[in-house]
């Protein structure tokens, strides 16, 4: 009996353990299934709404944020780790030839060192092979790329090529550098110097075409005991060499260049042959060592040509605003004409102590006839200021054979320098701002873009475009769009992301129908229609009456016929005002009085009887029927319950078999 008992004992011991197993088990299982829950919203909050996701850490992506670099599909960079990315496959091989890249947001690369893309070019002036390139296509879709660093003050960075870019020969377009900080020193190679540098690229060659750079900052020097074979620096482009050319691009900063060699530019340093720039600018102030055996040619928009003649090498309708101090040969617009045929051009910045030759435009020419170009239809209004060997109001010109200047004019303060030989006429400013001086830049031809603008002197088309009325285009954009249709909405988002910024004043028609667009989407936007649901559903009340059974039916009909079809959502109180007053109109009902026996009476009470049992909420059970919404709580509760009771009977049933 005793053993008996104490094997009941043991076994309700052992059931009671194994319910408290089976208990600690689903409650873990439970609080792993609820933090699990619980992480879900806080991960989406992390990738949502994460602050500075677009300001560099210095971490280099695996992949970029999407696409798979086809024109319609381009690869997508929103990151600067994902630029970074870019940056470390080019540097290992990769140049993405006819490939698509674009730029989804604004990247803070945040002063940290920035590594260019395609990072090694001098093997290529050798003829050798190894030197990295992008040859892909980068569209910066309007977003603008900050704080990019190569070198400080104290630790210049040494290399070949310094930008965004070290060497690209694909196209690069709509992109916007601000606060660009570059200090380095040109690649000693073979003992030759080799350093090319530019805000977007030490070199190009694939096109560049609606880029700016903004707070720029560049400090270059040579090593010493280097010749500089291949030293050009320039605002947006140390060299460039394409077909494609430069347009619509611009430069607002300084350049300081510290051993006075190489070609040196507001906006780049050389142009290669058959290249063009058009409608660029560049307001740079520049000061380079005056150092006579360097012999650099520094000018306001470009250091100089390379020296061919072609008349296809062109700068067309550009022009340069900063002060240019310093150099071996230097001029307010060129330093050098060297093959260069530059027209519809102007430059307002002084030039100062250059130690060889300088001018308010062209500091010197080539020295041979291959090398010739020509200037035509330009003029400058800054000072000569200096000492130099050779000193001229406009370009060098002297008694033998030098490259063309027509139709070119100066300022009248510089006339104590004017060469005997040079060409160009002097003006005083008050006559450079009048409409006759325009129409004579323009030599009967207005292709030639020169506008007449009362108070300054003529502009040249490559000023920025007015914006005034985009921007107050979209300042009038409601601000609460979710009333408006689909439809309509999207018509609006298409006319606000088809705005192109950075364009010139040459375009300015083109921005005017940006803001034409964006008007006439506004106007186009139409309301979504009002809400009759409750007019409906008080409808179908009334339709649901008998009139016959009420004294005066009259107010119910005339408040359904009231109702005006096709209103929108702006005027949904007025319909909510057309479904209260048929209610209104129900409520106010009265009733015929009954008459005890009369075959009304007995229908009704037939009526009332038969609703009862006929109810569509429930049968005669109590049992919710299918498709009760208002019993759906119930329905849930029942579940629970049931759930519950399920799971009572089995802890029952468990301790019964261990009592047995």
């Amino acid at each position: 009996m005793l053993c008996k008992l104490l094997a009941v004992k043991e076994k309700r011991r052992t059931g009671d353990e194994w319910l408290m197993k089976t208990k600690k088990k689903f409650l873990t299982i439970l609080l792993v299934v609820c933090l699990v829950m619980a992480m879900i919203p806080m991960t989406v909050l992390a990738a949502d709404g994460v602050k500075d996701s677009d300001t560099w850490d210095g971490s280099v992506a695996t992949a970029f944020a999407g696409g798979t670099g086809a024109e319609e599909d381009p690869y997508q960079i929103s990151s600067g780790a994902e630029l970074a990315y870019l940056a470390s496959t080019v540097n290992s091989g990769e140049s993405y030839e006819d490939k698509y890249f674009v730029l989804t947001k604004d990247i803070n690369l945040n002063g940290l060192s920035w590594t260019p893309i395609a990072n090694s070019f001098s093997d290529v002036l050798f003829g050798g092979t190894d030197y990295s390139m992008f040859s892909g296509k980068f569209d910066g879709k309007g977003h603008t790329i900050s704080n990019l660093t190569i070198g400080t003050e104290s630790t210049p960075a040494e290399g070949d090529v310094f930008g965004l870019f070290g060497a690209a020969d694909g196209k690069i377009s709509n992109l916007n550098l601000n606060h660009v900080s570059i200090n380095g020193v040109a690649k000693k190679v073979s003992g030759y110097a080799i350093g090319l540098a530019g805000g977007f690229a030490g070199s190009a060659s694939g096109g560049i075409e609606n880029c700016h750079v903004t707070e720029l900052s560049i400090n270059m020097t040579t090593p010493e005991n280097g010749n500089a074979a291949a030293y050009w620096i320039g605002g947006l482009v140390g060299a460039f060499d394409g077909t494609q050319g430069i347009k619509e691009c611009s430069v607002s900063g300084n350049i300081n260049e510290a051993s006075g060699k190489g070609s040196i530019g507001g906006l780049i340093g050389e142009l290669g042959e058959a290249s063009e720039i058009s409608y660029s600018r560049a307001d740079v102030s520049l000061d380079v060592e005056a150092n006579a055996r360097g012999g650099a040619d520094v000018g306001g928009f470009i250091g100089k040509g390379n020296g061919n003649k072609n008349e296809e090498t062109v700068i067309k309708n550009c022009y340069a605003t900063g002060n240019v101090t310093g150099g071996s040969y230097s001029g307010g617009f060129a330093g050098s004409l060297w093959g260069l045929n530059i027209k519809n051009c102007y430059a307002t910045g002084n030039v100062t102590q250059a130690v060889a030759s300088m001018a308010s435009f062209v500091g010197t020419d080539a020295s041979a006839g291959y090398g010739y170009g020509s200037v035509k239809n330009c003029y400058s209004t800054g000072s000569v200021i200096g000492t130099a060997g050779y000193r001229y109001a406009f370009a060098m010109q002297d008694a033998t054979e030098r490259s063309e200047i027509t139709n070119c004019y100066f300022a009248d303060s510089n006339l104590e320098v004017k060469n005997a030989h040079e060409a160009a006429v002097a003006k005083s400013l008050t006559e450079m701002t009048t409409e006759e001086f325009t129409a004579a830049l323009n030599a009967d031809d207005k292709n030639n873009g020169w506008t007449f603008v009362e108070g300054r002197t003529p502009i040249c088309g490559a000023e920025p475009a007015d914006y005034s009325a985009v921007d107050a285009a979209l300042e009038s954009i409601p601000s609460d769009l979710t009333v408006y249709t689909d439809e309509s909405v999207e018509g609006l988002n298409v006319a606000t992301t088809s705005v192109v910024r950075g364009r010139v004043i040459a375009r300015q028609a083109e921005v005017d129908e940006m803001a034409k667009a964006i008007e006439e989407a506004i106007a186009a936007l139409e309301y979504k229609d009002a809400d009759y649901s409750k007019v409906e559903e008080a409808i179908e009340k009334a339709n649901g009456l008998n009139k016959e059974d009420y004294k005066d039916f009259t107010k119910v009909e005339e408040a359904i016929n009231a109702v005006v079809r096709g209103k929108n959502i702006k005027e949904q109180a007025e319909v909510d005002e057309m479904a209260k007053a048929i209610e209104d109109a129900i409520a106010a009902l009265e009733k015929k009085p009954a008459q005890a026996g009369s075959k009304t009476d007995q229908n009704t009470k037939t009526n009332t009887k038969t609703n009862t049992k006929t109810n569509p909420k429930a049968d005669s059970s109590g049992i919710p029927k299918t498709g009760d919404h208002e019993n759906a709580g119930l329905m849930l509760a029942m579940l629970y319950l049931s759930g519950a009771v399920i799971a009572g009977s089995v802890v029952i049933w468990k301790k019964k078999k261990y009592r047995a």
